[in-house]
């Protein structure tokens, strides 16, 4: 999340994006896809591992998605909403050799400049507590790539986290971000999480590029 003099005016264009699609599944569950995804939230969920607990769909949105990931992804199925404005908005399970990783994918409006790198780090997707590794880039084009790196588990509120990656790109008044975790263990989970995330940086970098995701 962006930080600094500037942040209350994108929290508040983002309040004002609608939800294109609601109810795939319970918003407690999706709200702890989200909270492990991000490193940010505050719902507390706590429990032992319990898979199964809520159900996947496989959607249109879902199918398309799946055509715009590298062959041997694995199985894409929907799981709940995020606010944003692009077609393919959402957090999708990714279901392979036996576990669930999870897709993340939200666009929004903005520009470089709301985005402000905190000073000692390298880019604007620093969060505060967090020990990842970040690679700034600007595109031939002008664009500019952040690509982060968090490859250790995580806890929070009663969930474990596997290692997970993530990838922003500002373009064309947008900013989009896809973030791939491998999973994880807790009330929630929908099965073993992955042994690594479900797409690696490359392929990361290249899905965030891909034209379809923009509105």
């Amino acid at each position: 999340m962006p930080s600094g003099p500037v942040a209350d005016e994108v929290f508040a264009r983002a309040a004002r994006v609608r939800w294109r699609r609601r109810g795939v599944v319970t918003g407690a569950a999706a709200a702890v896809v989200v909270v492990g995804l991000t490193g940010t939230g505050v719902l507390p969920v706590n429990g032992s591992e319990q898979t199964g607990v809520i159900g996947t769909q496989t959607t249109p949105r879902a199918d398309r998605l799946a055509k715009l990931l590298p062959p041997g992804t694995g199985e894409i199925r929907e799981v709940g909403d995020v606010a944003g404005e692009g077609p393919y908005d959402g957090l999708y399970a990714v279901y392979k050799d036996g576990g669930v990783g999870y897709l993340n994918i939200q666009v929004m409006p903005g520009r470089r400049a709301d985005w402000p790198v905190p000073v000692g780090e390298r880019c604007s997707s620093y969060i505060p507590g967090m020990t990842a590794t970040c690679v700034p880039e600007t595109l031939p084009n002008g664009d500019e790539r952040e690509s982060t790196e968090l490859l250790r588990e995580s806890r929070r509120d009663g969930n474990t986290w596997g290692p997970k990656r993530s990838v922003r790109l500002f373009t064309k008044g947008y900013v989009v971000m896809i973030t791939a975790g491998s999973g994880f263990v807790g009330k929630y989970a929908l099965g073993p999480r992955l042994d690594a995330p479900p797409l690696t940086a490359d392929q990361l970098r290249d899905v965030v590029m891909a034209p379809e995701l923009l509105p």
